[in-house]
């Protein structure tokens, strides 16, 4: 992405300036104005155009990295992914950039200030509910070496919430790092990785812990079975504990005519070495966008999906969600 982007800041505003910054980021790649494999500022060049700190552009990519929208490598820089996450973005801004396109023509067309109005409106909205109950809080706890953007979006796809990751290597620093980590969450969702550690973190703050699993699909499945004998088959993830999941899957489902191997991932890129010792490789749906740019004649998407409790699980959660609203 060549042009400059036209963000603005504003001290005076009540919302934080790496909120201000990430969200019109969110809402030029949810209307489409910066697109899937852009890339993104350097963070000290917008932080020079914005006339802010480095470090709050730094803040914004990670979070924004975290939540599933960018791929940060570093010397190579910041790109917008392509994937789901990006995908639902853009399904659930397009409505709301026509409707708040109307919205501002009436405002001005009424001389009503804008930053007055939506002040308003957010305050409309916190009074508008006919009880003052808040809404679920669901709370993802995970390593970082696993794919948690499989798992969070397929939380939020099942249940229809929003979903906040907390990774468990920063529970592990004791309970007043839990107790910021997990914030207003009124449910916690941990997957079988790490389920007892998880429980045993949390039990002194009484928050419910449900635990969901992860399976091979059969048809993916079926093709790894095919693969000839010999075939150097390596596994990617987000890290090597992520990778070694996946290997175990594969052989747990008794596909032993193929020679597998974890391949380390950093900052969501392998080395070039580790990609030419493998024939093929399945990654998971973290890296797999990144790794088919690279090398789209050997990527094959790693066949993961929940299993079938852990969707009923959910589907129950979110009837029983909708039954209290």
């Amino acid at each position: 992405m060549n042009r400059e982007l036209s963000l603005k800041v504003d001290s005076q505003l009540s919302f934080s300036v790496n909120v201000q910054v990430k969200e019109q980021l969110k809402w030029l790649i949810g209307i489409g104005l910066i697109e899937p494999g852009d890339m993104l500022p350097a963070a000290n060049q917008l932080a020079d155009s914005l006339g802010i700190n480095r470090n709050t552009v730094n803040l914004v990519y990670t979070q924004l990295r975290d939540e599933g929208v960018l791929n940060i490598q570093k010397g190579r820089g910041t790109q917008v992914v392509s994937g789901p996450i990006v995908a639902k973005l853009r399904e659930r801004r397009q409505p709301m950039h026509e409707l708040l396109g109307r919205t501002i023509e009436e405002a001005r067309a009424q001389g009503i200030a804008l930053e007055e109005f939506f002040l308003a409106s957010l305050a409309y909205t916190l009074l508008s509910t006919s009880k003052p109950q808040e809404g679920r809080h669901i709370a993802l706890v995970e390593c970082r070496e696993h794919d948690h953007f499989f798992y969070s979006g397929e939380i939020a796809r099942i249940t229809g919430e929003a979903v906040h990751t907390v990774f468990l290597e920063d529970l592990r620093s004791g309970r007043e790092a839990v107790a910021e980590s997990i914030g207003r969450a009124s449910l916690v969702v941990a997957t079988l990785n790490h389920a007892d550690e998880i429980k045993s973190l949390l039990a002194p703050f009484n928050i419910p812990v449900e635990v969901i699993g992860a399976t091979l699909d059969p048809a993916g499945l079926l093709q790894l079975a095919r693969l000839e004998a010999g075939t150097r088959v390596g596994f990617v993830c987000l890290g090597k504990e992520g990778g070694q999941w996946m290997a175990m899957r594969v052989e747990e489902a008794g596909i032993a005519q193929i020679v597998p191997s974890v391949l380390e991932s950093r900052q969501q890129a392998v080395s070039a070495d580790a990609l030419a010792s493998a024939d093929l490789i399945y990654a998971s749906a973290a890296v797999y966008d990144q790794l088919l740019k690279d090398i789209p004649e050997k990527v094959r998407l790693y066949p993961m999906q929940l299993e079938k409790s852990s969707e009923r699980m959910l589907e129950e959660l979110a009837r029983a969600g909708g039954a209290h609203q």
